[in-house]
C-alpha cells in the first residue's frame, strides 16, 4: 500500500524528504441558467474566486469547501458530495507550499438564493455569467480551470489538471471549417441571437466545447453532427496563424463534407447552409471568419 509513512523511518526524517502541501475545498455553484457562479475577491479586485478555502485541522475538503462557502455566501446549501476536479498546484515564490484544489459540485442557485446572498469582508461582489463572457472578466489561468471544471460537470465525469504545464491539455473547445471538396462552399450557423453567447446572430463555422476526455477529433465531429446532422472526412488542423479573438484553449480545424445540402438537419441556432464563399462578405460573420478562409 502506498501514501503512508513507513513505521521504519524516523519520523523527522519522512518529513524532510515529504513535499509539504496545503489543501483547499470549494463549490461549484450555476444559476438556473447554467452560468458560473463566482466571487470577487476583497485582496485583489481582478480575482474572482469560487466559493471555498483552505482546509483546516481536523477537516477534509469536502468539509472545508461546505463550511467556507457558508460563511462567505450567508446561506447554507444542500447538495450531494461530487467531485469534479482536482487541481494541482506547484510552489511559487508568493505561495511556498504546494497546494491541491478540491472541486466538488454546489449545484443550481435558484433567484431567491441569489437574492440573500450577504458576503463577508473577504469578497466584494459576487456574478453569475456565461462562460463566454467570463473569458473577458477572469485571467487566463482561471478560466481554463473554469473549463474544465465545466466540462466536468457537463460530462459527469471527474477530472484533474496540474499548473505545472499549462499548455499540455489546454484544449477546450473546437472551431470546425467544414467544406465541400473543391472548398469554393462554406458550413455556417446562424447562431442564436441571445444576449451572453459567442457571436450572437451571426453567421459562424460550427463550434464547441469539449466533452470529457473528448479528442478534438472526436469533439469536432460531434458538434458537426450536432449542429448539421451530418459525417465529414478529411478533418485535421488548421495551419494558420491564431487570430486574436479565438482563444488559446480552442483548437481550429478544417473539414470535407462532399454530401448534399438537403442531408444537412439544423440541429442548434437559427439556420445551416452551405454558403458560396463569393456571398460570405454581405452576411453578418465574426471578423475571424476571412482570417481563417484565407487559409484555405
Amino acid at each position: 500500500m502506498t501514501g503512508y509513512h513507513d513505521l521504519s523511518e524516523p519520523i523527522g526524517q519522512y518529513l524532510r524528504r515529504t513535499a509539504l502541501t496545503s489543501s483547499h475545498g470549494a463549490l461549484y455553484f450555476t444559476d438556473r441558467h447554467g452560468h458560473p457562479f463566482h466571487l470577487r475577491s476583497a485582496h485583489d479586485p481582478d480575482r474572482w474566486q469560487l466559493p471555498g478555502g483552505d482546509t483546516r485541522t481536523g477537516e477534509t475538503p469536502w468539509q472545508s469547501a461546505r463550511s467556507r462557502a457558508r460563511e462567505q455566501l450567508g446561506i447554507d446549501v444542500e447538495t450531494e458530495r461530487r467531485l469534479l476536479a482536482v487541481l494541482h498546484h506547484a510552489p511559487t515564490t508568493q505561495r511556498p507550499l504546494a497546494a491541491t484544489d478540491y472541486i466538488f459540485d454546489g449545484g443550481t442557485l435558484d433567484d431567491d438564493q441569489l437574492h440573500r446572498i450577504r458576503l463577508t469582508t473577504a469578497h466584494t461582489d459576487w456574478a453569475v455569467d456565461t462562460l463566454w463572457r467570463w473569458r473577458n472578466r477572469m485571467r487566463p489561468q482561471d478560466h481554463r480551470r473554469l473549463m474544465l471544471v465545466d466540462r466536468a460537470r457537463r460530462a459527469r465525469t471527474t477530472l484533474y489538471a496540474e499548473d505545472t504545464d499549462p499548455g499540455a491539455d489546454a484544449f477546450e473547445g473546437v472551431l470546425v471549417l467544414v467544406t465541400t471538396p473543391a472548398r469554393d462552399r462554406v458550413l455556417l450557423n446562424l447562431r442564436d441571437d441571445h444576449p451572453g453567447i459567442a457571436w450572437p446572430g451571426h453567421w459562424a463555422p460550427i463550434g464547441g466545447w469539449r466533452e470529457g476526455h473528448e479528442s478534438a477529433h472526436d469533439c469536432a465531429t460531434r458538434e458537426i453532427r450536432e449542429e448539421a446532422g451530418i459525417t465529414v472526412t478529411a478533418l485535421r488542423p488548421l495551419d494558420a496563424p491564431r487570430h486574436p479573438l479565438i482563444a488559446d484553449t480552442t483548437t481550429v480545424l478544417h473539414a470535407v463534407y462532399d454530401g448534399p445540402e438537403g442531408a444537412l438537419v439544423l440541429g442548434e441556432g437559427q439556420a445551416v447552409r452551405l454558403v458560396r464563399r463569393e456571398e460570405i462578405p454581405a452576411l453578418r460573420t465574426p471578423p475571424y471568419l476571412a482570417h481563417y478562409l484565407a487559409h484555405l
